[in-house]
């Protein structure tokens, strides 16, 4: 049972409206949703670009490790059209974490090993196994909030045995795993999780610190699901995007969960914790996916806020050409520096990687010009998309309300569709999940223009101003 093969019901638990699912495809959503998912696969046997040879093998592009600028900019592609099946809504889908796996074996050597188990050999067979199965692998990396102004140990002393995932105890087989994670995307539909921390465990955080994988079936895993953006009691016209996608989030909690010490690749270090995400090349392969991911969904909302300024008359208006036309000048901007990102790469522990400092304002400035793109749509569409009927009214009703709906530019169930559209994007639950996940899951948005400045190669920049410094400085000799 995968999800390539859509049969989920492997024993996995998951919670929603108070009880435990037992058939995962009797809830439309959950079904819908794992059904766009499959197309990633359904890719591979319709595109050759989405597969390459290797050693007499076929994998998935998504795992090749990329040697040069090409490379990228086919993997660039392959991304582009899965995200295309979603319209860029799922964020976290098999091809997120496939761009970070396909390039660990490189960085491997870094984990080291301990009495019972090597972690560099542990992270290169995992890679292989993923690779060669072709699984859907979702991540868990952040910890609850609990109290943020404690350490993980801190929290943990005060009673707190769900701030983290941490072990309870380990022997020559494996470990014990106790705790939570929180903001887990596309859980539910996933074969196996990745679980490790984001930089910031601090000393005396040993019990946290481990990174290691489970499938969702295992024993001890609970999925807890948040509530459904789907509106199950209206149509699909009414909700043509809760009703159609829902990229699920979820709690996750451990409760002695078994993790055999061959899925372990982190334990009681701190430093290699901090270290497992930034320094494993998952951070900027998986980086680069994402802001292509981003970018096909910029796309969508800015395609759609011009649909609906002609659909109701508004270009004519100057004011509206400038708006749409900054919009689309903000499209080009983050196509060209991802294209930048991808031609000024460097060789990196013999991989090709893309320019992280590209890929770190993409991260910074693309949520900016989604939002922008969002109060857009709110603007143009106005008081209209609080007033239309639902479709069952509408269609019972429709011989007074179709003229009322309609115009010249639209037919009235062009103007229904449109507009409900407009409001799930910008005004439902829907959208607004779409918009917090677009700011934040890339990390805080001030750490990111922190750590792009400090990073930041000012070299020639620094020549001329000193330069001109000098000049002034020799005047006053």
């Amino acid at each position: 049972m995968t999800t390539k093969n859509g049969n989920l019901n492997d024993g996995r638990k998951i919670y929603l409206n108070g009880k435990l699912l037992t058939h995962f495809n009797d809830y439309p959503v959950l079904k819908n949703t794992l059904s766009i998912i499959q197309k990633y696969y359904q890719l591979q046997e319709n595109s050759i670009n989405h597969t390459y040879q290797e050693n007499g093998q076929t994998y998935s592009t998504t795992y090749l490790t990329p040697k040069s600028s090409n490379d990228l900019k086919l993997k660039h592609q392959v991304y582009q059209e899965i995200a295309e099946k979603s319209y860029g809504l799922i964020g976290r889908g098999n091809e997120f974490l496939n761009a970070g796996i396909a390039v660990l074996p490189n960085y491997a050597k870094n984990l080291g090993q301990n009495e019972w188990t090597s972690f560099s050999e542990n992270i290169t067979n995992y890679a292989k196994r993923m690779k060669e199965n072709d699984l859907f692998i979702s991540h868990a990396l952040q910890n609850p909030q609990v109290d943020r102004s404690l350490t993980l140990e801190g929290n943990f002393q005060k009673g707190e045995r769900f701030a983290g995932t941490w072990v309870t105890s380990k022997n020559e087989s494996g470990i014990i795993i106790n705790g939570a994670k929180m903001v887990n995307t596309l859980a539910p539909y996933a074969d196996e999780l990745l679980v490790y921390n984001v930089p910031g465990l601090a000393e005396g955080d040993e019990r946290f610190a481990n990174a290691f994988s489970v499938p969702l079936n295992c024993e001890g895993v609970k999925i807890w699901l948040r509530k459904p953006t789907a509106k199950a009691e209206y149509r699909l016209a009414d909700f043509p995007l809760s009703n159609f996608i829902d990229e699920s989030d979820a709690f996750i909690t451990f409760e002695d969960v078994f993790v055999p010490w061959e899925n372990v690749f982190v334990e009681g270090d701190v430093e290699k914790s901090n270290q497992f995400f930034p320094k494993s090349g998952l951070f900027v392969h998986t980086a680069h996916q994402d802001e292509v991911r981003g970018l096909v969904k910029l796309e969508f909302v800015t395609a759609l806020a011009i649909k609906i300024a002609k659909g109701l008359g508004l270009t004519d208006f100057l004011r509206t050409q400038e708006i749409l036309g900054k919009l689309t000048r903000n499209l080009e901007l983050i196509k060209g520096t991802v294209d930048w990102s991808e031609n000024s790469g460097t060789i990196e522990n013999g991989i090709y990687t893309p320019n992280m400092q590209a890929l770190l304002a993409v991260r910074d400035i693309l949520p900016e010009m989604y939002r922008e793109v969002i109060i857009t749509i709110q603007e143009f569409s106005g008081g209209s998309v609080v007033s239309i009927p639902d479709v069952n009214t509408y269609q019972s009703y429709q011989t007074l309300l179709k003229p009322i709906l309609s115009s010249h530019l639209l037919t009235a169930e062009e103007r229904i569709v449109l507009l409900n559209l407009a409001w799930e994007i910008s005004g439902e639950s829907f959208g607004s999940r779409q918009q917090t996940y677009e700011t934040l899951h890339g990390g805080n948005p001030m750490w990111i223009k922190i750590m792009h400045w400090q990073h930041q190669d000012l070299t020639v920049g620094n020549r001329m101003v000193d330069e001109a410094i000098q000049r002034g400085l020799n005047d006053l000799k």
